[in-house]
């Protein structure tokens, strides 16, 4: 992080931080490659839908993209510091899900209801 000691980044430093790591899940999502999507998921990520929490990269990966669908047409992150909004539209129309980078994967990948 370039932030200077003692003081917390700014939120373009987070985004430029983040952004690496946002545009290899499109792309690892927009392949269907489970193991690539997982690459980009912090060991304890978190998933959170209406159903509730689950935890684990393995989980996460594949719920991501059974949500989006095979063949689903990924958009570009949508990105404000640390934070994005992750947008498809695939075979059972539209979707998306927010999600948080912190120390180079995904920490949390929640699901609006």
């Amino acid at each position: 992080m370039s932030a200077a000691a003692g003081r917390h980044p700014s939120d373009a430093e987070r985004a430029e931080a983040a952004r690496p790591v946002l545009e290899e899940l499109v792309r690892a999502a927009r392949a269907g490659d489970a193991d690539a999507v997982a690459a980009c998921l912090d060991e304890d990520v978190t998933w959170l839908d209406r159903a509730g929490a689950v935890r684990g990269r393995a989980a996460t990966a594949a719920r991501l993209l059974a949500l989006a669908g095979e063949g689903a047409a990924w958009a570009p992150p949508v990105q404000h510091g640390a934070h994005a909004v992750l947008a498809w539209s695939g075979p059972a129309g539209p979707g998306g899900v927010a999600v948080e980078v912190r120390r180079g994967r995904v920490v949390l990948v929640a699901v609006p209801s």
